[in-house]
Parts: structure tokens; sequence; C-alpha cells
């Protein structure tokens, strides 16, 4: 029952939006149609790959630090969160540094039985449950006042989801940067696409 509400919620919000020609409204009604299309790619891939996989969550500022959180997911459950942050600045001389040469501020590395025990991170968080997070959170704002984004990479798998407040100029976004996705089983099929930084 609460799919099928989901799905109409989607439907509804999607065919109304299409109507309302300004920009924010548009960009909500785009990220909620690509986000059906990766959803249900989602489904088929992760069953045929065994729920088995790995990404990074990251995020970047403007004035050149940024953080590297990867989950690691086996079967279905995460197994393990490793995180860093940097920046990229060497404060003494002011030089840049170059993301080979940063500077690591933290680290940690937490493994099935230490999940969740460092406040610094993205959360140990599924695929699906980045999903359901990224509707919840950050589609759904108002789109008057946010511009919102959603997008999927080569295979369909969310990649972004984030919306950015209207007037705000620097680290504004809110939502989640994936990278680096990884299938962990032996025997990877990969659907072929069907078209065409986490942030504070």
């Amino acid at each position: 029952m609460k799919k099928k509400f989901v799905a109409l919620v989607l439907l509804i919000l999607t065919s109304s939006l299409y109507y309302n020609c300004d920009g924010n409204h548009a960009s909500q009604a785009k990220s909620l149609y690509n986000f059906k299309i990766s959803l249900d790619s989602w489904k088929n891939l992760k069953e045929s790959n065994n729920d088995s996989y790995s990404y990074t969550v990251s995020s970047r500022s403007v004035f050149g630090s940024g953080t590297n959180t990867t989950i690691t997911v086996l079967d279905g459950k995460v197994t393990s969160r490793v995180y860093e942050s940097y920046t990229l600045y060497n404060e003494n001389t002011g030089h840049y540094l170059g993301f080979d040469n940063r500077i690591i501020l933290e680290a940690f590395s937490e493994e099935k039985t230490t999940l969740g025990t460092h406040t610094s991170g993205a959360p140990a968080l599924t695929i699906d449950e980045l999903y359901n997070t990224c509707l919840n959170d950050y589609l759904s704002v108002d789109a008057q006042d946010n511009h919102i984004t959603f997008n999927y990479d080569s295979n369909n798998i969310i990649e972004n989801c984030y919306y950015v407040p209207d007037g705000c100029m620097d680290d504004c976004a809110v939502g989640v940067s994936l990278s680096n996705f990884e299938w962990l089983n032996d025997d990877p099929i990969i659907i072929a696409n069907q078209e065409g930084e986490t942030f504070n």
C-alpha cells in the first residue's frame, strides 16, 4: 500500500509540475521523472548483483575542504564505513595542494561491530535507504524557494540528489553526491542506460 501511495504521489507531482513553466518547478518535475527511472533500474540491478556493492559519499567546499565516506554493503547490509576529511590548502603557506597532496584532518574505519561509533561522515545507509532519503528529504522540498536536482550515473544508479535554496551563493547544496560505485560480486550484470558533493 505504501509503495502504491508513493508511486501515486510521484505521478501527481510530476504531472502537475510539467504544467508549470518556471525553472524551479520544471527542475523538480524532471528530477522526479529521473528518480523513477533510476529507482526502477536499481531494483533490478541490486537483485542481479546480490545486493553487494560499495560507494562513496563526497562533500566539497569552495573554500578547499572536503570529506569522503565509503560505505560497503554485502547482501543488503552495511558492513563497513571509512571516512576522511581533508583540506586542499596549506594554512601556513596559503598554497593550494591539490587532491593528491591533501592534508588529512580526520580519518577512521568502522567495521560491522563498530558502525556508527563516530559522529563524522555520511551515515551508514544502503542505496535503498538513500533513495528513500532522497525522495523524502530533498526532492519533496518546496520548489517555490529551491532548485531541485536528481541525476543518475551511466547505469541509472543514483548519483546526485540535492536542493539549493534560491539566492544562496556558496556551499548551499543540501543532499547527497555519490561516486566510485562498484558491484562486489564476481559476475556483475549491467543494465544499459535508458536515457540521453554529502553536501552540507
